[in-house]
């Protein structure tokens, strides 16, 4: 399948009035952004070796952010394995930061916090309850074996536990 392929569904699932979400890296990426994202999640490394960024320092990160934003994703976020992603939206980085669990398996992570992005919206929810909710998730899956495998109850209750903080231009945390 062709990287164009991805381009011509986000571009016609926005024709019809679909939110568009994708977990993709390298020509895969560049192709839906150009059909039109409402939310990307890309992981730090991917974006390295997709030559997006030269290091995962939180500058540059910062910066890819809104070049994929000037691409065509509304929102963005970058996972960073075990220091807090980072969300792009309405223009302000933030850092998404959850207590410190104990790592089991961390197969499936990002794929869980994607998940819970996309119920969200689909649900109505703002970016923010969605990536706080795919958060939760996300963390949840790392604590077991078993992709997905985190009941609702305790990504709720988990949920509880994100806390979402701005981040400074420079990659410094603001102040709250």
């Amino acid at each position: 399948m062709t990287a164009d392929v991805y381009r011509r569904l986000a571009s016609d699932l926005n024709t019809v009035g679909c939110r568009v979400i994708a977990d993709l890296s390298g020509d895969r990426l560049s192709a839906a952004l150009a059909g039109g994202l409402t939310v990307v999640k890309v992981a730090d490394d991917e974006l390295e070796s997709g030559g997006r960024v030269k290091s995962t320092d939180t500058d540059e990160l910062i910066n890819a952010m809104h070049q994929l934003a000037s691409e065509g994703a509304a929102n963005v976020v970058v996972t960073r394995a075990e220091e807090p992603s980072l969300l792009l939206a309405d223009g302000k980085v933030s850092e998404i930061h959850m207590p410190s669990l104990e790592v089991v398996d961390h197969h499936g992570a990002g794929d869980s916090l994607t998940a819970g992005v996309a119920a969200t919206l689909a649900d109505g929810g703002s970016i923010t309850d969605a990536v706080t909710l795919g958060a939760a998730a996300g963390a949840l899956n790392v604590t077991r074996h078993g992709l997905g495998s985190g009941d609702a109850e305790a990504v709720q209750k988990l949920r509880e536990l994100v806390e979402i903080k701005p981040v400074k231009p420079n990659g410094g945390q603001n102040e709250k």
